[in-house]
């Protein structure tokens, strides 16, 4: 067994995966990296070497988390690598725009089988080898959308309000095995990473929000503005990932969405 504490990460070849990983590993973990991206791809490879500059060694691995096979391999090779899996983030997702009578099949099953069955795969095993090893911290990333509609977000709605219900169950469950194992979600609102850097947010931004920003830059700019738009840095998840994860204050809460959203839900 490794005698550092280590972070499995999903998503974690950039944005907010990104941002954990580094903050983790300048905590003195070391660093399980899931992601879709392969790891010579150069935005995994620059997570990687920030990790590493930080302090961390870097296990990444290209991995389906639609997938239980690869899921179960990369979990696997994991646990014979460090021997520990002190912390578990399931930080992968993604988000599609459309009005629920236009959603296709498709556009529905891709969001459940990613960011719903995905995180529920990610809890699968990191549950069975903390209760294996006795002890871990399981957190979540939902949204605020995981609390309350938005129009053109059914996709991410259903399934961030799923990943809140998923939570509190796998946290009741392990509660009862009488074991320090503690499951949370963060809810944050819209945060400043690729996923909000596209055409298709900005769009969606404009159509539901009454604006009419040109690109993501002057998106981001807005919040200048008296009234405008506001968005969360990566940092500011991490800082509470970080914190659910090291302090003993956390252990107080348990199946609980910590949320993060600079007024949303007002």
């Amino acid at each position: 067994m490794s005698d550092k504490k280590t972070v499995l990460i999903t998503g974690g070849a950039m944005g907010q995966g990104r941002t954990h990983a580094v903050a983790f590993a300048k905590e003195g973990y070391d660093c399980i990296l899931l992601d879709m991206l392969d790891p010579t791809d150069e935005r995994f490879a620059e997570t990687v070497r920030m990790v590493e500059e930080a302090g961390g060694k870097a296990l990444a691995i290209k991995t389906n988390i639609c997938s239980t096979d690869e899921m179960e391999t990369a979990f696997a090779r994991a646990w014979d690598e460090f021997g520990r899996l002190d912390v578990v983030i399931a930080n992968a997702g993604i988000i599609n725009f459309n009005y629920t009578w236009d959603l296709t099949d498709a556009e529905v099953e891709k969001a459940l089988a990613v960011n719903l069955e995905g995180t529920w795969r990610t809890d699968k095993y990191a549950a069975l080898y903390m209760r294996k090893q006795g002890y871990g911290r399981i957190i979540n990333i939902s949204s605020v959308s995981g609390l309350k509609g938005t129009a053109k977000l059914a996709t991410y709605c259903m399934t961030k309000f799923g990943i809140i219900g998923l939570t509190k169950t796998l946290a009741l469950e392990l509660q009862r095995e009488g074991l320090p194992i503690y499951c949370n979600v963060v809810c944050p609102t819209k945060v400043r990473t690729p996923m909000c850097e596209t055409e298709a947010y900005v769009d969606f931004v404009n159509s539901t929000m009454g604006k009419n920003f040109s690109s993501w830059q002057e998106m981001f700019e807005d919040e200048k503005n008296p009234g405008g738009l506001k968005f969360l840095n990566p940092e500011d998840i991490t800082k509470m990932v970080l914190w659910l994860a090291e302090s003993d204050e956390a252990t107080k809460f348990n199946g609980r969405e910590i949320v993060i959203d600079l007024g949303a839900m007002l």
